[in-house]
């Protein structure tokens, strides 16, 4: 699956002439190298403390040194690790292509009509109007927007805790076949069907001033606290307008963080019913935070979710009947 990825980024790419954004590669490099490096700290400062105080184990040391040397020299966990996380990076360098290429393949047209099915699902009034105590408060957007950009953390770490998944399972397969298809069947070949940039850009493609009020809002907020979507937003701005260069590009539907935060919660609910409740209010909090920060119209992620739970589903059932020899239940 990560092979035909990058094949059909290829061909896009030539096509397009739209390439991967190294810059931003690097970019999520460094804050992948930061966040495992800040997690296995805390994780090994942990163990030890928990090895010294509450086991009152009389070596603590040794006996750690021993657990990690057991963990990273485990040869089918390293063989998970290697075959799992390259094909995650395929893939995710597949995207960066093909996220690019959405709006030179299908410019954007949807917007309108996305914009007029969230008025009519909400009673006549637009998904933020509903939300109004939240977007006035330049403290309750901050803490959406910290909430939002943390979801990148979250995807790095659930990515790869089920990577290094000693046993292989069919659950392993599941939640990594579910990642792959919602990145390509949702983050691409939907969003050209419905090519559509959002709210944040909806006054700027000369669409109307109906979301006007909420940008304002926004950069107040922006005053007061700083509320980094606006900043990105300008961002993809300009690559889209060919000011800057960039090739991540624009695209609303549908939602890929709503998407993947309920890929989250689904595999999390299978391994601890706890996590699970956890990573559901994450999802309701980045499906809150969409609308709010003005990234997506409300039916950008309610799309979003039936898609992750019908892909989830439909690999769990070809799992159930197709899994390979020597992959554990």
């Amino acid at each position: 699956m990560a092979i035909a990825a990058l094949l059909l980024a290829a061909a896009v790419g030539l096509r397009t002439g739209n390439m991967p954004d190294f810059s931003v590669l690097e970019d999520y490099a460094l804050y992948l190298l930061f966040a495992f490096w800040m997690g296995g700290c805390a994780f090994a400062l942990g163990s030890f403390f928990h090895l010294a105080l509450i086991k009152r184990d009389t070596e603590p040391l040794g006996t750690f040194l021993r657990s990690m040397g057991g963990f990273f020299g485990d040869a089918e966990r390293n063989a998970n690790s290697l075959n799992g996380l390259a094909a995650s990076i395929a893939l995710i360098s597949a995207f960066g292509v093909l996220k690019g290429a959405v709006a030179i393949l299908s410019p954007f047209a949807w917007d309108h009509a996305l914009a007029q099915a969230d008025r009519a699902l909400h009673f006549g009034r637009a998904p933020h109007e509903w939300l109004w105590f939240i977007v006035q408060s330049p403290l309750a957007v901050r803490l959406f927007n910290l909430a939002y950009n943390s979801w990148f953390v979250v995807l790095i770490a659930s990515v790869f805790v089920v990577c290094i998944t000693r046993k292989d399972t069919k659950l392993r397969h599941q939640f990594l076949m579910s990642f792959m298809l919602v990145w390509i069947l949702g983050g691409f070949f939907l969003a050209m069907g419905l090519s559509s940039a959002g709210p944040c850009f909806y006054e700027r493609l000369g669409l109307g001033s109906d979301y006007h009020p909420l940008i304002q809002a926004l950069a107040a907020a922006d005053r007061i606290y700083p509320i980094w979507a606006l900043s990105t937003q300008d961002i993809l701005w300009g690559g889209y307008i060919g000011a800057t260069p960039g090739s991540l590009g624009i695209s609303a539907f549908p939602s890929m963080h709503v998407a993947m935060a309920v890929l989250f919660a689904l595999y999390a609910t299978r391994r601890s019913r706890s996590v699970g409740l956890l990573m559901w209010a994450f999802a309701a909090i980045i499906m809150v935070g969409s609308v709010v920060l003005g990234w997506h119209y409300a039916v950008d992620g309610y799309a979003s979710v039936l898609i992750s739970i019908a892909i989830w589903k439909a690999c769990g059932h070809f799992l159930s009947r197709f899994a390979p020899d020597g992959v554990a239940a």
